[in-house]
């Protein structure tokens, strides 16, 4: 059942309520209903985007080091896949493993245990086979990153994939919307879990529309998709029978929250021949667009005490018109235009364009006219792959450097810190929820890292006569404080646990002394890995499913 909810279907009933129609509650509450079951998806927003539902996440207290929630998340079916760009990473085992750097954060689940989802989450985000290295994809194995590079230590051969991009929303509406059993109601915001008072089990969700109506949604299992900072936010508003909130026995719930480290520092300067540079996207036997990234071993991040890390080359920062490329001033144009905001995420769009404070309009313009020829073709030629050309579209574009030399994008995981935290305030939004404050924090060891991977990926390249790096600023360490910012990636806030002292779900994510209530969120992962979360909240969510129809299964029989 589709649409606004009304009182008419109050009370709500089924064998499995789901909250929030994100990649994760669309992947669990389909495969669930496709095995018979009846569920219950609730969203808090509709099909598109409304403004008045978006505000409702909105947190308070001007963390500086945090992303707006509106550009971070999406109240919506499709959740933040509507705001995604499709790059499909998987967790590495290093990610597994207990490493001095992550201090007490220990995974209950072995990376042995996940990796047969893999494939099935590939499918789901529409990225073709569930291969990650390039050396095992026929037609790309045969070359390298750059001639003569040997996998080691340092790594070319680490692929990223991409979905078509897959707004799970946009994909799965008929699904949603047709498939026995499973019944979506949208504009509905779950605002508690009311449990037992003498029991560890869960008696009903409470839900509100913005026009008041209230309604009481029963099941038989409960799992909160909600996002990674919602979902955190509904625990601790459901306080009435915990204090301080579901999941907050030990004091976890809202801490140890991840985002990644990201910044630009250096531009790698190849000594290769600048032609046979593999720069940009290349396409596997699918069509399937996939790039190539640097990245170092399991065993010398280990042993060096590094975070897991990973680079790409970039193009030159759009806004500087110093670069002298018509076609990167021609983009930058097209960003800050009244139609920018059409072209890609607005997240995206303020990555790139920055502040544009003293930004010579002029100097871009002057760029446009010495290679018009060149930008025209490009405009044509890209605005066909990514707009107009049906199927699979390209991610991006990049520009090849004359010179062999292209900035560097640092991606590392952001390790996991107690004070690193998201707090319940007083504030309300209109449902009468509290409001959350983010206390983003990145420690000293997360800013010396990005100092010592840069050291070791110039010292490997130099000892091998491949290249160098060359640094962007006089003062790396200084360049790499002002860019710490984050937010997008919402992770460790509900942390995985095998014991509820450390954690707040456990190794199955149900939230530790219930057997009824479920989270499957990016706020679960223990650490936060090199990649983007949304591959591995799909594969979390595919074997939260299996775990559940399990279940279900041997109570029917019981």
């Amino acid at each position: 059942m589709g649409g606004a909810a009304t009182s008419e279907v109050s009370p709500l009933q089924a064998e499995v309520a789901v909250v929030g129609a994100g990649p994760a509650g669309i992947v669990i509450a389909l495969e669930l209903a496709r095995a018979g079951h009846r569920v219950l998806l609730l969203e808090s927003g509709g099909d598109s985007y409304d403004p008045e539902v978006q505000r409702l996440g909105d947190c308070v207290g001007g963390d500086p080091l945090h992303v707006a929630m509106a550009l971070a998340s999406r109240r919506q079916v499709g959740g933040a896949s509507n705001i995604w760009g499709g790059r499909c990473v998987p967790f590495d085992p290093v990610d597994f493993d207990p490493r001095e750097i992550v201090g007490d954060a220990r995974w209950p689940v072995a990376y042995e245990e996940i990796v047969p989802y893999f494939q099935r989450a590939c499918d789901w985000c529409v990225c073709g086979e569930a291969v990650f290295d390039a050396r095992l994809v026929a037609g790309l194995a045969q070359r390298s990153l750059i001639p003569g590079f040997t996998d080691s230590e340092v790594r070319a051969s680490s692929l990223e994939r991409w979905s078509l991009p897959t707004n799970f929303g946009r994909v799965y509406r008929s699904a949603l919307r047709r498939t026995p059993g499973l019944s979506l109601m949208t504009g509905l915001t779950c605002t508690e879990v009311v449990c037992d008072p003498t029991e560890q089990r869960v008696r009903h969700l409470r839900a509100r529309t913005l026009a008041g109506e209230e309604f009481a949604i029963s099941a038989s299992r409960y799992v909160l998709a909600c996002g990674g900072l919602e979902t955190t936010r509904l625990l601790f508003a459901s306080d009435r029978h915990h204090p301080g909130g579901i999941g907050n026995h030990s004091g976890h719930l809202g801490r140890h929250y991840m985002a990644h480290v990201e910044c630009r520092v250096a531009r790698v300067r190849f000594a290769t021949p600048a032609k046979a540079t593999i720069y940009g996207h290349e396409r596997d036997a699918e069509g399937v667009y996939v790039r190539r990234r640097l990245t170092f071993s399991r065993e010398f991040l280990i042993d060096r005490r590094l975070p897991n890390v990973a680079f790409w080359l970039v193009n030159p920062a759009i806004a500087d018109p110093a670069h002298g490329s018509g076609v990167l001033s021609f983009v930058y144009l097209m960003l800050v235009s009244p139609v920018g905001r059409s072209f890609v995420a607005e997240g995206i769009r303020q990555a790139h364009i920055g502040s544009s404070e003293g930004v010579s309009i002029r100097a871009h313009l002057r760029n446009l006219a010495r290679n018009l020829g060149p930008t025209v073709r490009f405009a044509l030629e890209f605005g066909y792959k990514r707009f107009v050309k049906r199927g699979r579209k390209v991610p991006g574009f990049f520009i090849a450097s004359a010179a062999n030399t292209y900035p560097l994008l640092y991606h590392a995981e952001h390790l996991p810190h107690r004070e690193s935290l998201v707090q319940p305030t007083t504030d309300r939004d209109a449902l009468g929820m509290p409001r959350l404050r983010t206390h983003l924090r990145f420690s000293e060891e997360d800013v010396q890292s990005v100092l010592r991977a840069h050291e070791h990926l110039d010292d490997y390249l130099q000892r091998h006569g491949l290249g160098q790096l060359e640094y962007l600023h006089d003062d790396p360490e200084a360049a790499v404080r002002d860019q710490l910012f984050g937010g997008y990636h919402q992770a460790g806030t509900t942390r995985m646990s095998a014991r509820p002292q450390d954690g707040v779900v456990d190794e199955n994510l149900a939230v530790h002394g219930f057997d009824d209530l479920f989270v499957a969120s990016g706020s679960t992962l223990v650490t936060s890995g090199q990649a983007n979360t949304t591959f591995m909240i799909v594969a979390f969510a595919l074997r939260l499913a299996d775990r559940l129809r399990q279940q279900l299964l041997a109570s029917k029989h019981a």
